[in-house]
C-alpha cells in the first residue's frame, strides 16, 4: 500500500516526465520544421525549392514533420520508464518507430520525407528520457543543459546502439533483397546512421556543437549559423543518401565543395548567398541530395536549443 505523501510524490514524478516528454516533443517538432524551412539549402528541400527531389516539396515536409510530435512523445516516455537495461530499450524502441513510420507516410501519401530523422530523433528523445529518468531536477520544464549534460545524453545513445551494426546487417550474403542500407553497407562497408549512433554522433560532439558554443559565431545571423552546420556536416558526413544517388565518387565531390565554401570563408563571404544558390543548381543537375547531413542538422538545432546556444 502507498502511503498518501508517497502517493503525492509519485504523481508529481509522472506529471513531471509528462511535461518534459511533451515539451521534448515539441521541441523535436520545432527542430525538424526549422531544418525544413532553413534556405538555400543545397540538393534539398527549402522554402525556395524541392532541390534534387521530385516527389516533394516543403510542404510536404511541413504535413510530415507535425506528424511525428506525438511519437515523439512516447519515445521520451519510453526512454524515462525504461530503466538501465539500455539494449532492451533499444529493442522497444523498433515497433515505436515503424508507428511514427506509418503516421509519416499517412501525412505525405507514401512519401519517405523524415524517415532517418525518426531514427536519430527518436534515439535522441529515449536516450534524453533516460537521462532525466535518474536526475533529481524538480521543475516541470526541461533544465538548460551544459555540455557535461549532453555529453551524458550521447554516451546513453552509445550504450543503447553499441552491437547495432553487427546485429542488423549480419547474414546479408543469404539475402536476395536488400535495403538500401544493406546495399551500401555490403557494397562499400558504409554503416550510415547506424555507425554515427553507435560511436554517439561524433560529428556532433566532435565538430558541430563546438563550434555552436563559440562566442564568434554569435554574432552571425541565425539563418547563418545553422547554414554553417549543414556545411560542416556536409563536409564531413558519410551522407548514405548521396551515395544511393550518385556513388562514392559523388559523395567525395559534396565533402570538397563543401569545404571548399567553407575555407574560403563560409557565411562571412559577401557572395555566401549566391555561391550556396550556384551549389543548389550543381546539385539538382547531378541529382544529389545530402539527406543524412540535414537529419543531423535537426538534432544540432535541437541540442543546441537544449544548451541555449541556438
Amino acid at each position: 500500500m502507498i502511503r498518501p505523501g508517497k502517493r503525492t510524490e509519485v504523481m508529481e514524478e509522472k506529471n513531471r516526465a509528462h511535461h518534459w516528454a511533451e515539451e521534448a516533443a515539441k521541441l523535436a517538432e520545432e527542430s525538424i520544421l526549422t531544418e525544413a524551412v532553413l534556405t538555400p539549402k543545397p540538393g534539398l528541400v527549402d522554402a525556395k525549392d524541392s532541390g534534387a527531389h521530385k516527389d516533394m516539396d516543403i510542404f510536404t515536409f511541413l504535413r510530415s514533420a507535425v506528424s511525428l510530435r506525438e511519437g515523439f512523445r512516447e519515445m521520451f516516455l519510453s526512454g524515462y520508464h525504461g530503466g538501465e537495461d539500455l539494449k532492451e530499450l533499444l529493442i522497444s524502441l523498433r515497433p515505436k518507430g515503424m508507428d511514427i513510420e506509418a503516421q509519416m507516410f499517412e501525412a505525405t501519401k507514401e512519401i519517405n520525407t523524415h524517415k532517418g530523422i525518426i531514427f536519430s530523433m527518436g534515439l535522441l528523445l529515449a536516450a534524453l528520457g533516460n537521462y532525466m529518468s535518474r536526475s533529481d531536477y524538480q521543475e516541470n520544464h526541461l533544465p538548460a543543459f551544459t555540455e557535461k549534460d549532453t555529453v551524458e545524453v550521447f554516451q546513453i545513445i552509445r550504450f543503447m546502439t553499441e552491437g547495432i551494426i553487427r546485429s542488423d546487417f549480419k547474414n546479408l550474403h543469404e539475402k536476395t533483397l536488400l535495403t538500401h542500407g544493406e546495399r551500401l553497407y555490403k557494397e562499400y562497408g558504409f554503416t550510415g546512421i547506424r555507425g554515427e549512433a553507435e560511436k554517439g554522433y561524433p560529428v556532433l560532439r566532435e565538430k558541430v556543437l563546438p563550434v555552436l558554443r563559440e562566442g564568434k559565431y554569435r554574432e552571425q545571423s541565425y539563418e547563418d549559423r545553422l547554414l554553417t552546420v549543414l556545411l560542416i556536416l556536409m563536409s564531413e558526413v558519410e551522407d548514405s543518401n548521396i551515395v544511393s544517388r550518385g556513388g562514392m565518387e559523388s559523395l567525395t565531390y559534396v565533402r570538397k565543395t563543401a569545404k571548399t565554401f567553407l575555407e574560403e570563408g563560409g557565411m562571412a563571404q559577401p557572395d555566401a548567398m549566391e555561391k550556396l544558390h550556384g551549389m543548389n543548381q550543381d546539385f539538382v543537375k547531378r541529382n544529389l541530395s545530402p539527406g543524412g547531413s540535414a537529419d543531423l542538422l535537426s538534432l544540432a538545432v535541437f541540442l543546441g536549443k537544449m544548451e541555449h546556444i541556438l
